[in-house]
């Protein structure tokens, strides 16, 4: 897509306002879909369409964490200051990158959780997308470094991610948390804890395609691709995607855990089960075609149930992990502007 119809798409998602969805009561939706309505982008498409039928997905490490990276920081926004910082909050030393437009002043701050199947991920996987969220978000990001499975099990990850809160509570009066996949889930669990514990009281949530449930029924209706409407043409994509999904599913359970005996449906490890007044004002964005869309829709359904602040985005043609697509598709941008928008309101 050359870059004048990338930004004329870009125009097209800031349009689109907010539907009522009527499964999702008291919740605040706005479906962003493609105008070739109920199919895959493209470049989501080219990427999926290579997974064979009944795929089985290696249970190897090496392999699942391939891509890992701790480069050399990259920003290509001069504007933008990323700092490399280590805290000790909490008994815990854990790194984490602080990422600030310059010369901001500012009482707000958004920590950040990685994604990566609770086993993998970096705090340098997310600059692409954090520095450019960091030119419209008015407020300074923490990367959290957080340790991860099977070296560091469930709750480590948590517990790091909380060590880095108090280091941003000290400085800034509204904390929000946000992250993508896995790191959602965990800044979810970190949410409970900051409440729980006394530590601060969270602003808001961004969750950007977030799991969060564990050991649930992989036959049940959190996974059941069938009601998800696509072009028939690509309907075999959709659904050898969800079955891999379903496999990576119990084997990030099994690494996060590491052995452990844990209950699956504590609020902490799986959030879907949690209190949802804790969470007071929550964004939740998904792709379409994600094959957690399911479970997302059903968190955001109990947060608005019980009288929270709920809004859900979804973006259609997307799957999963669309936010390394930064730069390549539209919606992408448009998901970002969104979350600094509503991280920027006055509430």
């Amino acid at each position: 897509m050359i870059k004048n119809n990338y930004n004329v798409e870009l125009e097209r998602l800031n349009q689109i306002q907010t539907v009522d969805i009527p499964h999702l009561k008291r919740v605040q939706m706005i479906v962003k879909d493609r105008v070739d309505a109920h199919s895959y982008d493209p470049i989501i498409f080219d990427h999926l369409k290579q997974l064979p039928d009944d795929s089985d997905l290696p249970d190897d490490l090496t392999q699942l964490r391939d891509g890992n990276n701790h480069d050399t920081i990259q920003n290509p926004y001069p504007d933008i200051t990323v700092e490399n910082n280590v805290t000790y909050e909490l008994g815990r030393k854990v790194r984490y990158l602080k990422i600030f437009r310059n010369n901001l002043s500012s009482n707000r701050a958004l920590v950040y959780m990685h994604g990566g199947a609770f086993y993998g991920g970096t705090p340098e996987d997310t600059l692409p997308f954090l520095t450019l969220l960091a030119t419209k978000f008015t407020g300074v990001i923490y990367s959290v470094d957080y340790g991860i499975a099977p070296e560091k099990p469930y709750p480590n990850g948590i517990m790091d991610s909380l060590s880095v809160v108090a280091e941003a509570n000290k400085s800034f009066e509204k904390i929000s948390l946000s992250g993508d996949s896995a790191g959602a889930a965990i800044a979810l669990g970190v949410s409970q804890l900051c409440h729980n514990l006394g530590l601060c009281e969270i602003d808001k949530h961004v969750l950007f395609y977030p799991t969060v449930v564990h050991g649930s029924n992989h036959q049940g209706c959190l996974w059941d691709d069938h009601e998800i409407p696509i072009k028939e043409d690509q309907r075999r994509v959709l659904h050898n995607n969800y079955t891999q999904f379903k496999q990576l599913d119990s084997i990030m359970t099994k690494y996060y855990l590491n052995g452990q005996k844990i209950d699956l449906e504590a609020p902490i490890i799986s959030p879907l089960y949690a209190q949802p007044l804790t969470f007071k004002r929550v964004l939740v964005l998904t792709g379409e075609f994600d094959p957690f869309r399911l479970q997302d829709e059903a968190f955001v359904q109990k947060i608005g149930l019980a009288g929270c602040e709920a809004k859900y985005v979804r973006y259609g043609g997307l799957g999963h992990a669309f936010l390394n697509y930064v730069g390549k598709i539209p919606a992408v941008e448009d998901a970002l502007n969104v979350s600094a928008q509503y991280l920027n309101e006055n509430k």
